[in-house]
């Protein structure tokens, strides 16, 4: 019984062996019709209990080639390991034959199985540069816990070549792995990147003392290949990193002769070789030699053009071609060696030419601002901000405190011809600081000479975000960069060195908007009094006078319109955005009134005036002129805001929320940008739609999407994306004012021990100012929503206290 079923059993082996090999000798035929129920019974077989069998299956498989490569594939997923990595092997033997597979073999990379992920390793790196979409892949194999994943995934880096250069970094790190072979492999790959592992030198140049003799041969092999790259576009290399890529490998000479012991000929000849090349090269450099030649034997004739021709050549150039002087200085700038006879001192090339004294001369940075200015005239007004702050109107200002019923570039002047000019401009939200921050901008880049801030022209500058760390790097000199960038609509960004030139020679002017609601850290980059602080031409609007240190600054506090000018001044603005016409004057004298009886006796800030001028013009351009008869101009302040959200929801085209759902999340909105220190500030966003899904949980990403897309009444902000602020500080006081009346109503309870006993705090700590908007705003909520609500209450008596302002009674 036992001999028939051995007998059996070789009959059973023969005849696979005979269908194998058959399909060996017929694989071009084969491979026509690449048929899974033809090749799947090989792939079984590549799990057979007999070696043979399964090695003549592999071999089977091979011969098919690509016809294979899809069943293959498939078995990638299979449910036995054996099998996916059996797979893999097979592809990996039939090199670039397998491309089609690069994708499957990549996703393999994360299998459970470390003899799988071993075999897509190798299976990649046998395919070579087909397989080049698998690198970021395969540089994280370089981390896999598996060893010998990491040995191969630095292999195949190696047969990708330069097509992988992007895993340089990645290669650098493995160079420090306990493994020796990684490492071995690593620099292996990194010398097949050629010049593209340039960064690796400093890297590798330690490793030639490894202690594994493999390690530094490959050291050894890798550093050759980065310098006969080199030597292959030597002809192409700028003097500059010509110099510094022989200084590298000279170190690494000095170590291989150091080390004898450690290394052959072989190895000294494969970086000496490449290396004796680049030096060929550089004294080959013409300029160089004729440099050289010229001291040493022209020395009378050297120190007549240093002396006389080359300084009245560039004096000759900045009179006629100014920004040449900038672009020869920058051509020179890699010539920082240069060693001066006689004295034996290394100077920069630039210096000794004498225009190193010169391209940084006043009439070179007014041409470089002339360069640009007519795209900063065409690129500031786009700004968001002063886009919408583009009718401008004059408003009185106490300037350094002197009272000016308007602003002009001639009181600003003494100020700006200094050698550092500091301005702030400080007061209450809406009063129109940022408006007018914006126009002392415009006057910067004005055309007419005497319509600007000073003789030479200013780029303006406007920052209005919290600053953005960057390693290494100043974050205000990051910030004027990026924005200054975008001004002069340049792709790439200005040198740090140019920048600092114009900020310290005042043809920057650079803006600091809502300072006093900015956080420490962006605030304490802004140390104006520090010695090294390069912003000489320096505009900053804050609620608060700040004090910026001791360094001397000219304050301006625009003034609220005197209710006894609020005619003329919506006449100004209806004039200036060309509506006057609109209203006949019965019409406009009525409207006038009305906002009279709506502020009382007190002074308004500019913003509430333009809301008013601008709900007017609404009604009369949706032909219902009879609405400034019938009431339908808000009567009151918050009703005012109301009706400006109403206003900005009407022309939403396309799907849009109703009036009552808006007025409902910009209230709340409004509220958490504020209740931190009763001032506007920003609220996270995931905060924001929390509170949104609390209040209604029927979408809120998208309701908040729509304040800020289709209504534009907040903003993202942050370089994380993830802050929320009002665009309008006086509409968020006011929005935040009527949530505040519709949580607590007539409970004075609630408004003590909730919301006075914060306001009391604030003014304790000399906040008064910074909040006097917004305890404004909470008093004319409150008599304007409260039923019977009356100034002898609680809550408008309070604020009247603190503020200094009895409020409105519009009842």
């Amino acid at each position: 019984m036992k001999a028939t079923k051995a007998i059996a059993q070789k009959f059973y082996t023969l005849s696979v062996l005979c269908l194998l090999l058959f399909l060996m000798f017929t694989g071009n035929s084969w491979a026509q019709i690449p048929t899974d129920t033809k090749i799947t019974p090989i792939v079984e077989k590549l799990i057979d209990n007999n070696a043979r069998v399964r090695l003549e299956a592999h071999d089977a498989l091979v011969s098919i080639g690509s016809g294979a490569v899809p069943t293959l594939v498939e078995n990638l997923k299979n449910p036995d390991c054996n099998i996916r990595w059996r797979a893999a092997w097979v592809l990996g033997d039939m090199g670039t034959e397998a491309a089609t597979a690069v994708g499957a073999l990549t996703e393999a990379l994360q299998d459970e199985d470390t003899q799988v992920r071993m075999y897509a390793v190798l299976a990649l790196g046998e395919i070579g540069i087909p397989a080049k979409s698998a690198v970021p892949a395969l540089m994280a194999a370089l981390q896999d816990k598996e060893q010998y994943v990491r040995i191969y995934a630095a292999s195949a880096l190696r047969r990708i070549g330069t097509e992988a250069k992007v895993a340089v970094p990645s290669l650098i790190n493995a160079l420090k792995d306990s493994n020796p072979r990684v490492r071995k492999n690593a620099a292996l790959a990194l010398g097949a990147m050629g010049t593209e592992a340039n960064s690796a030198v400093k890297v590798l140049i330690p490793l030639l003392n490894d202690s594994e003799y493999y390690v530094r041969y490959a050291v050894v092999k890798g550093l050759g290949g980065v310098i006969g790259a080199y030597q292959d576009v030597a002809d192409n290399l700028p003097s500059a990193k010509l110099a510094k890529v022989i200084g590298d490998f000279e170190q690494v000479i000095k170590i291989l002769e150091s080390h004898k012991e450690n290394f052959t000929e072989v190895d000294n000849a494969r970086i000496r070789r490449p290396l004796e090349a680049l030096k060929a090269e550089k004294e080959t450099r013409l300029f160089d030699v004729a440099i050289a030649w010229a001291l040493k034997h022209k020395l009378l004739l050297g120190i007549v053009i240093y002396v006389t021709v080359l300084p009245s050549l560039w004096l000759i150039l900045l009179k006629i071609k100014p920004l040449w002087l900038l672009q020869i200085n920058n051509t020179l700038k890699p010539y920082t060696d240069f060693s001066l006879p006689f004295i034996s001192i290394n100077v920069p090339l630039r210096y000794v030419l004498f225009i190193g004294w010169f391209h940084f001369h006043p009439q070179v940075l007014d041409a470089w601002v002339n360069k640009y200015i007519e795209s900063a005239r065409s690129q500031f007004p786009k700004k968001d901000t002063v886009t919408s702050r583009s009718n401008y109107i004059p408003i009185p200002v106490v300037l350094d405190g002197n009272t000016l019923p308007q602003l002009t570039p001639e009181n600003l002047r003494p100020t700006f011809e200094k050698q550092r000019s500091c301005l702030v401009i400080c007061g209450e939200g809406g009063i129109g600081k940022t408006s007018l921050a914006c126009q002392i901008a415009n006057w910067s880049i004005a055309q007419q000479q005497d319509q600007r801030l000073c003789e030479h022209l200013m780029l303006p500058v406007l920052l209005e975000d919290e600053f953005r760390q960057v390693d290494g790097k100043l974050a205000l000199i990051e910030a004027i960069r990026g924005q200054l960038r975008s001004l002069i609509d340049e792709p790439e960004p200005i040198c740090e060195e140019l920048l600092l030139k114009l900020l310290r020679k005042r043809r920057i002017l650079v803006i600091v908007d809502r300072f006093s609601e900015l956080n420490s850290t962006t605030r304490e980059a802004l140390q104006a009094d520090s010695p090294d602080f390069p912003v000489n031409a320096l505009v900053i609007t804050s609620r608060l006078e700040e004090k910026l240190g001791q360094v001397n600054k000219t304050i301006i506090k625009p003034l609220r319109i005197e209710a006894n000018k609020l005619s003329s001044f919506m006449e100004a603005y209806l004039m200036q955005r060309g509506k006057r016409a609109l209203f006949t004057d019965q019409e406009f004298f009525d409207a006038c009134t009305k906002l009279s009886l709506m502020v009382g006796q007190r002074n308004i800030t500019v913003l509430l005036a333009k809301l008013y001028a601008e709900k007017l013009i609404a009604n009369v351009e949706t032909r219902h002129t009879a609405s400034l008869q019938n009431g339908t101009v808000p009567e009151t302040v918050p009703n005012l805001m109301l009706g400006y959200l109403n206003e900005l929801n009407r022309y939403v085209t396309g799907e849009k929320l109703n009036d009552r759902t808006v007025h409902q999340d910009a209230k709340v909105i409004a509220w958490e940008c504020l209740s931190e220190n009763y001032q506007p500030g920003t609220a996270k966003r995931e905060d924001l739609l929390a509170v949104l899904a609390a209040l209604n949980p029927d979408n809120p990403d998208a309701r908040l999407d729509y304040l800020e897309n289709s209504l534009h009444l907040i903003q993202t902000i942050g370089s994380a994306k993830d802050k929320i602020k009002f665009c309008l500080d006086p509409l968020a006081e006011y929005l935040a004012g009527l949530y505040l009346v519709d949580m607590y109503e007539g409970n004075e309870s609630k408004w003590r021990s909730h919301f006075f006993k914060k306001a009391d705090d604030l003014v304790k700590n000399n906040h008064q100012d910074a909040i006097k908007g917004f305890l404004i705003a909470v008093a004319d909520c409150y008599l304007s929503q409260i039923t019977n609500a009356k100034n002898s209450d609680l809550v408008p008596q309070k604020l009247s206290k603190l503020t200094g302002i009895l409020p409105v009674n519009f009842f």
